[in-house]
């Protein structure tokens, strides 16, 4: 058969559209890879849910294949979707893998979004946290701090900033929020207090940073922010949104194990904005940072920072 330019309606991988349709069709082809060439090992559950043994399964892919930008993402028409379906081809198995799909061509100048799920922030958040965390299911290594209360949960999205990388603080240009009580921030902080943080920077500079719940969805990368089930006005957790599709949600998150760890977690949502909270506790999601509003005001203000 003539390998067609694109089997894919949207992009599959780290910050994409990630289709359930496509993510099982993509899944499908993956584990049709000999592992000498790139496929993944152990095989993906083909589910059609895009968590992190799928994004690294295609980074993998990539890296096998000397993909320019192994970035853990396959776009329609792109270098990675090309180089599987010729590989798939090549190994005489493509048609057979594609039976029943109809295919047809993207358009002849596709581009990344500014915002969205595929803007370039989104994609490299979702690039640093796969390097940093490991697989879901497993959790780095922490030692909780002498004297230290709490849980560590709001150190991971400063860590994350810091490898974007932001200018730090005590540089001329860093992005820097003053809160209630004079206490000030930066990007790279390891804080708890996002939304007090985002409301601050909508203030400040007329943005739109921080996103209430009221039954719409937070996209990957954008920082969520959990309060207590019974009491609203108690904090309970904030972490990184991986994908927020269905009701089967993935986060990246500190503050886990010991309180001082760090991995993936697999969250049940539902549509009430209940989500299953830390250690076990019932939350409720309260809302979340907008991440390229909030990658839009830090690039307004200082146009070096990011």
């Amino acid at each position: 058969m003539a390998i067609p330019s694109s089997v894919v309606q949207g992009s599959v991988g780290l910050g994409g559209a990630n289709r359930s349709a496509d993510v099982a069709l993509v899944q499908r082809l993956l584990n049709a890879v000999p592992s000498s060439k790139g496929g993944p090992l152990p095989l993906l559950t083909v589910d059609g849910q895009c968590g992190p043994l799928t994004c690294a399964a295609v980074q993998r892919f990539q890296a096998q294949n000397h993909v320019s930008l192994p970035d853990g993402r396959l776009d329609p028409g792109q270098q990675t979707e090309k180089i599987l379906l010729t590989l798939l081809a090549g190994l005489g198995i493509l048609a057979s893998l594609l039976a029943g799909r109809q295919v047809g061509p993207v358009p002849a100048t596709p581009h990344t979004p500014i915002g969205g799920p595929g803007s370039p922030i989104r994609r490299r958040f979702m690039a640093i946290c796969q390097e940093l965390l490991p697989p879901a299911g497993t959790l780095t290594q922490g030692v909780k701090p002498a004297g230290a209360s709490g849980t560590g949960c709001g150190e991971l999205p400063g860590r994350v900033f810091a490898r974007v990388p932001v200018i730090p603080p005590g540089k001329p240009g860093a992005f820097k929020v003053t809160l209630a009580g004079g206490i000030t921030v930066f990007l790279t902080s390891p804080i708890t207090q996002w939304e007090q943080f985002a409301k601050k920077v909508d203030a400040d500079h007329s943005a739109r940073t921080w996103v209430p719940f009221s039954g719409n969805r937070p996209l990957p990368g954008d920082i969520y922010v959990l309060h207590k089930f019974d009491n609203p006005a108690l904090f309970q957790h904030v972490g990184i949104i991986v994908s927020a599709e269905g009701t089967d949600w993935m986060t990246a998150d500190g503050g886990q194990g010991n309180g001082w760890q760090s991995g993936f977690v697999r969250r049940r949502f539902q549509t009430s904005g209940q989500i299953d909270g830390e250690f076990g506790n019932k939350a409720m999601l309260r809302g979340w940072v907008n991440l390229d509003a909030l990658h839009a005001a830090a690039i307004a203000a200082f146009p070096a920072n990011l």
